[in-house]
């Protein structure tokens, strides 16, 4: 069987479970590729693909290029919340001819032969918007546990204790909520630290007069830099707490490499693998969740086991044989 895995390059949680989708297929056996939506030049070697997996986009043209019948399945990444706002920003400020991503989820819900998620609140969401028939499956969003996993620590980072965090800085799971509540946080642990990563360069004129003015960046160690994923496990391991604030309590990706870690890891409420829960809302309590969390007042959850990317292939597996 032929698949091929249609993304953007963007190094993106999206990017990465394609990439490590594509591999653990290929070692259960499968012709599996992983396309570049955005550069023709690829395109040539999957048009005799047997399924057509999107993860982002398949263009339209390529369609029309197939040489064997075209059967989709259509991964349902984003948060129909956080879909559905990209598509209005991008209307109301980039105007007439603007990527309409809320459509384009559409389309694709529509003429896929299936829809995947692996959130069960955004499988009913996403369900809620179909015909009675259609069918929304929701699998585990494993990850490679032959890489995520407890290793030495390269050198423990500052702090007692030390959070880290280095989420995508989209406005879904940014750090904000984090910044405003450190420092009625932090003033409780005199010789704490908060490491922050990956905050983009052209965002800089907006968070750091936050957190110098607040008084977060007195006890925070931030850069934009992008972890490549050793430096990204080497720091789950050298840190007291991995923190992602996620809307609606998402399990996104980088939790669960945290988790699969070893790390102690804290994330809004709903987060099934996470240790510690903060509520989502005014930062103020927040602030006060995050202490007791800190001073030890609070029992760590029994949290949900991360999955193993083949896990991930396998039910995938189900699905390709179900549709063809």
């Amino acid at each position: 069987m032929k698949i091929a895995h249609w993304t953007m390059f963007n190094n993106s949680g999206m990017y990465r479970v394609a990439e490590a989708l594509v591999k653990a297929e290929a070692l259960a056996g499968a012709d599996s590729w992983l396309v570049n939506c955005q550069d023709p030049n690829g395109y040539a070697e999957i048009l005799d693909a047997d399924i057509q997996v999107i993860h982002t986009h398949l263009p339209d043209d390529v369609r029309q290029q197939l040489t064997r019948p075209l059967k989709t399945v259509f991964m349902a990444h984003g948060t129909p919340e956080y879909v559905f706002q990209r598509s209005v920003e991008a209307g109301l400020n980039q105007g007439y001819g603007a990527s309409d991503s809320w459509q384009l989820q559409q389309f694709w819900m529509q003429h896929s032969d299936a829809i995947v998620t692996f959130w069960p609140r955004q499988q009913a969401i996403w369900k809620s918007l179909c015909d009675k028939n259609t069918r929304v499956d929701c699998i585990p969003q494993g990850i490679d546990k032959g890489f995520w996993k407890p290793v030495d620590s390269a050198g423990k980072y500052m702090g007692s204790p030390s959070l880290f965090t280095a989420e995508n800085c989209d406005y879904s799971k940014w750090p904000l909520d984090l910044f405003i509540a450190w420092p009625w946080v932090w003033e409780h642990f005199p010789k704490a630290f908060l490491h922050a990563v990956y905050l983009p360069n052209d965002q800089h004129r907006w968070f750091y007069p936050l957190i110098n003015r607040n008084g977060a960046g007195f006890k925070t160690i931030s850069a934009g830099l992008i972890f490549d994923p050793a430096s990204l496990r080497n720091a789950f391991c050298s840190t007291n707490y991995y923190i992602g604030l996620v809307r609606y309590g998402t399990s996104n990706l980088m939790s669960k490499q945290a988790n699969a870690c070893g790390a102690k890891t804290i994330s809004y409420a709903g987060n099934e693998y996470s240790d510690y829960w903060v509520h989502e809302g005014d930062q103020r309590e927040i602030a006060k969740e995050l202490t007791a969390i800190l001073k030890g007042d609070v029992e760590p959850r029994k949290k949900k086991p991360v999955a193993d990317i083949s896990e991930t292939a396998k039910a995938m597996q189900k699905i390709y044989e179900r549709i063809l």
